[in-house]
């Protein structure tokens, strides 16, 4: 079944590659009436097949923090908003062939308010970018490298043993799975974006996740296998919601940021 729906989720993958375009950004339209409306200074990123427009200009200042061997991983990390306490993480992984500043900007604002946004970037090289190996172990390792770095570079602000949210799209939501899965007590929040992978609810409630969103854009083919695993997580007894990322295709509409703020929250317990 794993070998199955990895092979799936790679098709689409395959489908629309990430972010690769270097002609100038078009103007972008919302693709929900019921987004805001960007601010003057509206800062955008590209990801999947389109762009995602940041709803205010980050107030943080991003660095690229790389971890000892042998993970020899690099992250792309976001503080947080109030740096005066250890504050939790955050971990977002990219798709193939991906980058993780593309990959985590329609999350910075919400995650920053909670604590820390830490994108490691894959292991191996993939076209313009790099892709995740899908073998728990490796990528696990790559990803505590990096928040382990993280709390070492900026030492009393780091809460790194608190419960995390991990975050996953396309090619990451596979890795992203299989780490939750297999991560005991690591992280208690999971997010899949337009992932064919099947969740197991008694290896999430083992691993000690608590909340599960899952969101694809309606014409992704990720779209409905993903509800029919929200339906089935849901009837086992883990609490679990499927975001539809509107009228869109494989990748993060315009208005990806205000569609998955309230979820972010909610996956983290804030809600």
């Amino acid at each position: 079944m794993a070998a199955v729906c990895t092979t799936l989720g790679l098709a689409a993958m395959i489908v629309a590659p990430l972010a690769r375009s270097q002609t100038p950004l078009a103007p972008l339209h919302p693709t929900s009436s019921a987004a805001p409306t960007s601010s003057p200074g509206a800062v955008v990123a590209t990801e999947g097949e389109q762009q995602t427009q940041r709803a205010s200009a980050p107030l943080e200042s991003p660095t690229w923090i790389e971890a000892e061997a042998p993970a020899n991983g690099k992250a792309f990390v976001y503080p947080p908003r109030d740096p005066r306490e250890a504050r939790p993480v955050t971990v977002m992984l990219h798709g193939m062939c991906g980058h993780p500043q593309s990959a985590c900007a329609p999350f910075v604002d919400v995650s920053t308010t909670r604590g820390w946004l830490v994108c490691p970037r894959g292991e191996d090289p993939c076209g313009g970018g790099t892709r995740w190996r899908l073998r728990g172990p490796d990528d696990a390792q790559l990803i505590e490298a990096s928040v382990r770095a993280t709390a070492h570079e900026h030492a009393g602000q780091v809460d790194a043993a608190a419960p995390r949210v991990l975050v996953g799209f396309s090619l990451g939501g596979i890795a992203a799975v299989q780490i939750a899965q297999g991560s005991a007590g690591v992280y208690d929040g999971l997010v899949v974006i337009a992932s064919q992978v099947h969740p197991d609810a008694g290896l999430l409630e083992k691993a000690g996740v608590k909340r599960v969103v899952l969101a694809a854009g309606d014409l992704d083919m990720t779209s409905a296998p993903l509800q029919e695993d929200a339906r089935h997580l849901t009837a086992h007894g883990m609490p679990t919601r499927f975001v539809s990322l509107g009228h869109f295709g494989h990748g993060y509409p315009a208005d990806m940021e205000a569609r998955m703020r309230e979820p972010m929250e909610w996956v983290a317990g804030g809600g």
